[in-house]
């Protein structure tokens, strides 16, 4: 009995894996740079919360006020709470940014909401006192993000190698 084996043709090339678009590289690089300065914050959040946590701790007792001790400690746990909140937001942005990097297209979901986000925290910061400039470069860098990971769907639908 003679067996049948499928022929292959080795000497083909290789099909190559299609070019990551530039602007697909440029978002993911905008998405890790965010994810790291939010993650920083976070961090100084953080640091702040500890000290303000003791100095709430080191109140006396017998102060004009009491109960203000209990009072700066339930501050103190929602402004920790809010950290958290921040380092996440951090995580997620520096993790989807390297995955986008990689392909992934759930990292592209994850990426355009976290930038919308982060675009919609911008521009709520556009109408305070001072920090417009910056954002306005946050709102720019953003929404850069979601339009380009909104309109490279096909890209990303290619089987990663």
């Amino acid at each position: 009995m003679t067996e049948s084996v499928p022929s292959a043709d080795y000497a083909a090339p290789p099909t190559p894996a299609p070019t990551r678009p530039g602007t697909v590289t440029a978002a993911g690089i905008i998405l890790i740079v965010l994810g790291a300065f939010t993650l920083l914050l976070g961090l100084l959040l953080l640091i702040g919360v500890g000290l303000f946590a003791g100095a709430a701790g080191a109140i006396p007792a017998e102060a004009e006020m009491p109960g203000i001790g209990g009072l700066m400690g339930a501050f103190a746990g929602a402004i920790f709470i809010f950290t958290l909140i921040v380092v996440g937001f951090g995580v997620l942005q520096l993790l989807s940014g390297i995955k986008v990097l990689g392909g992934r297209n759930w990292a592209r979901i994850t990426g355009i909401v976290v930038a919308a986000l982060g675009a919609l925290f911008a521009l709520a910061g556009l109408g305070g006192e001072g920090g417009q400039v910056f954002s306005l470069a946050l709102l720019v860098a953003n929404g850069f993000v979601v339009w380009v990971l909104a309109t490279t769907g096909r890209w990303f639908a290619q089987p990663v190698a």
